[in-house]
Formats: C-alpha cells, structure tokens, sequence
C-alpha cells in the first residue's frame, strides 16, 4: 500500500510540472498605438494623390516626390542636384497606409519600384538601368524613410 502512494505521489508531481509547461505566457499583445489600427485616420494616407513626400535613403541621397492631384504622375526633385523629373507613376494600395510605387526615372532610364511605408517611415525599392542598350541590366537596392510633406 506504501509503495501505491509513493507511485500515486510522484506521478502527482510529474502532471503538476507538466500543467506549469503546458500553460505558456498569453503572446505579447502590440499596443493601439504602434499598430495601424491605433493610428489616426489623418496620420495614414488613404492614397497619395496630391501629397508631397519626403524621402530619404540610407545610402545619402533621397528627395521629394510630388503625386499629382489625377495620381498619374510624380514629380522628383533630387536633393542633392535639384535635378527634377516629371514621370508617369503606378500606385497600388498593398495595406492601410502601405503603398508600392513603381515609376521610370526619364533623365536616367531607371525604373524605381518601393514600397512605402506609412505606419512605420520606412522605403524600400529597387532601382534598375542599363548603362547601355548592350550590357545587363543593373539593379540596386536602397533602404531608408519616408514621410509625407504636407
């Protein structure tokens, strides 16, 4: 009879332990204000019509991208050169405040594509070229911000 407790006890203690295992911390819960949905209605873009937008690549360049009202065309001033481009653009909503913008750089003949980011201020895009009609086309990478102007 001894040795039936002694079983009945430890077996007690082996489901005790597992039930500890078995029930893990709730998951981490993102606050209303670091996701979308907390986010004010005026802070998030519904499209890009019209709006002006600040970008900033890490790699030291960047500029501002002007949408026309009709959000056919941008309009890019290159910061550091003020070089300025009046270009056909593509917008497509990916999410709330999410948008992939695709448009050919007419001085340079590249075709810049990004994501752009709302919630959190952050571009990425790719940019490709041919130097000349012969060779590969190059395709460069960039990462940095972007906010919106107005």
């Amino acid at each position: 009879m001894g040795r039936i407790s002694g079983v009945v006890a430890l077996v007690a203690v082996a489901l005790s332990a597992a039930g500890c295992v078995a029930d893990p911390a709730p998951p981490h819960k993102v606050s209303a204000s670091e996701s979308a949905v907390g986010m004010s209605a005026t802070g998030l873009p519904a499209d890009l019509h019209g709006k002006s937008v600040l970008l900033s690549y890490d790699s030291g360049s960047g500029g501002t991208a002007t949408f026309a009202d009709d959000g056919r065309t941008i309009t890019y001033i290159a910061a550091d050169t003020g070089r300025k481009t009046t270009s056909p653009v593509v917008v497509e909503p990916l999410d709330t405040g999410i948008f992939l913008v695709t448009w050919t750089d007419e001085g340079t003949g590249a075709v810049v594509s990004q994501v752009q980011d709302y919630r959190t201020g952050k571009v990425q895009g790719t940019w490709s070229r041919h130097s000349d009609t012969a060779a590969a086309p190059a395709i460069e990478t960039r990462t940095g911000s972007v906010h919106l102007a107005d």
